[in-house]
């Protein structure tokens, strides 16, 4: 990332931890969990397709998985990743990561990394600082249930383990399949 993005990056990070600090403790997000998870569009680096996070509502989890080239932890756990979505697409899972500018190097890091999900630009910072209220450290991981909802949410690298993330799917695609 180049000075000035990193610059703006985290002038704005630091002006909305000030702006909403209540829901920044955990994941220096300002929604919560239980709130409805804002809509967004957002162009695939990969395939050049416009994909909405209103497309998967009623039919799928989805995780949002913020990240930027520049993010070392956020590259290091990819395979973890592309796993849990070869595992859990089947069953009604989709991530979505949203990847925070500069676009330079996207493309080469999800061929290399082999990412078998959708890379979404954030070109303009929208969704992570305006929709989603992102404050703080990535890469951050948002979990919505099928009706739209913030069901978990993580900062940091993969959860220790890698147990923490399918047991909260599993809870979420069996109430998907009875239609809660």
């Amino acid at each position: 990332m180049s000075g000035s993005w990193k610059a703006a990056f985290v002038c704005v990070a630091v002006c909305l931890a000030v702006a909403f600090p209540a829901g920044a403790t955990d994941t220096a997000m300002r929604l919560k969990i239980g709130d409805k998870a804002p809509d967004f569009r957002l162009r695939d680096v990969v395939t050049g397709k416009t994909v909405s996070l209103s497309d998967f509502s009623g039919k799928k989890v989805v995780m949002l998985e913020f990240w930027a080239t520049w993010c070392d932890i956020c590259k290091r756990e990819m395979p973890s990743l592309v796993k849990l979505q070869g595992e859990w697409r089947p069953k009604g899972f989709e991530i979505l990561s949203v990847v925070l500018p500069p676009e330079k190097g996207v493309k080469e890091i999800a061929r290399e990394k082999r990412l078998n999900y959708a890379v979404l630009l954030d070109a303009d910072l929208t969704v992570a600082t305006k929709l989603y209220g992102l404050a703080g450290p990535i890469p951050l991981k948002v979990v919505i249930d099928h009706k739209g909802v913030i069901r978990y949410s993580h900062v940091g690298d993969y959860p220790p383990g890698e147990n923490e993330l399918p047991f909260v799917l599993e809870d979420l695609v069996k109430e998907m399949g009875k239609g809660k």
